[in-house]
C-alpha cells in the first residue's frame, strides 16, 4: 500500500511548493490550506506523515499537533512541523511534533528527513 503524507500550510504558494518537492517520493501527496479541515483528514485517511505550518489562521498548528496527539491511534504519526517563527521549534516540540524545520529550509533536508521516515517501520529514526 503506497505511504501518504498530509501537508496543511495557510500560504498556498508553499503548499503548491511542498507538494511538487514531495511528488517525488514514492508517496501519495494530499494538502489542504485550511488547519480547521486537518484533523478530519488525519482521522479518516491516516496519512504516514503530517507536515504542518505552525502559524496560521484560526487552528494554529501548535493546537492543531495537540489534537492530533490527544487521539492514541495516531502516536506513531510523523509530525514535521514548519515555521518562520523565532520560537518555532520549541512550541512545535512541545505541541508533540516529532521533527522541526525552520523556514526557509532546504529542499535536500526537506526530503532527507521525509525518505527517512517513509523507508522506515518506526518514526523513531532521527
Amino acid at each position: 500500500m503506497k505511504k501518504k503524507i498530509f501537508l496543511c500550510d495557510d500560504n498556498l504558494v508553499i503548499l503548491e511548493a511542498l507538494e511538487l518537492i514531495l511528488s517525488i517520493t514514492d508517496a501519495k501527496v494530499v494538502s489542504e490550506s485550511k488547519s480547521s479541515k486537518a484533523l478530519n483528514y488525519i482521522i479518516n485517511e491516516k496519512p504516514d506523515i503530517f507536515i504542518c505550518d505552525l502559524q496560521m489562521p484560526g487552528l494554529n498548528g501548535e493546537s492543531l499537533i495537540k489534537q492530533v496527539r490527544s487521539h492514541k491511534e495516531f502516536d506513531n504519526l510523523f509530525i514535521l512541523c514548519i515555521s518562520a517563527f523565532d520560537a518555532g521549534r520549541d512550541i512545535a516540540m512541545g505541541a508533540g511534533a516529532d521533527y522541526f524545520l525552520p523556514k526557509p529550509f532546504e529542499i535536500n533536508e526537506l526530503l532527507a528527513v521525509v525518505n527517512k521516515v517513509l523507508n522506515s517501520d518506526s518514526k523513531q529514526i532521527l
